[in-house]
């Protein structure tokens, strides 16, 4: 008997969970085609060279970040910017080399900062424009090498 109630009281729980459930999907909607035209499109992609300038980059030791800075030099607002980092040691040999895209809003003339995830996982180097710090570590240098810029219309 007492195996019953239980079964019982278990299929009623589960019903009163299930009772205030909604089917989430509307049938009745339909897609709205959109016309192709140049409106749709809000950003003209161009090269970077010459309309960026990428400045005051760091990254500490024990940091997870890299911040720097980036000035837009061109006559239109930037939507984004997409780059590249070259990591080198002090003897110029390449350390590690990575690609970032970063959606930013940079009117004409002002700069704007950019945080990206660190390169350094194991917190082992640190950026030769940084403090030296006290433990021993391993110091690099940085080439930013702008690629496209996403410019608003």
């Amino acid at each position: 008997m007492k195996r019953f109630v239980t079964a019982l009281t278990t299929v009623a729980m589960v019903m009163a969970a299930t009772a205030d459930r909604k089917n989430s999907v509307n049938r009745r909607l339909k897609r709205v085609p959109q016309p192709a035209s140049e409106t749709t499109v809000p950003f003209d992609t161009v090269a970077a060279e010459g309309l960026v300038r990428f400045s005051g980059y760091e990254k500490t030791l024990r940091s997870n970040r890299e911040t720097m800075f980036v000035t837009n030099l061109s006559e239109r607002e930037i939507g984004g910017v997409w780059f590249g980092i070259s990591y080198l040691d002090t003897s110029g040999r390449l350390l590690h080399k990575a690609s970032h895209r970063r959606y930013v809003s940079i009117p004409p003339g002002e700069t704007r900062r950019i945080d990206i995830p660190s390169w350094d996982k194991q917190c082992t180097f640190y950026y030769t424009g940084s403090p030296r710090p006290r433990i021993s570590a391993i110091p690099y240098d940085i080439t930013i090498t702008p690629d496209t810029l996403l410019l608003t219309r």
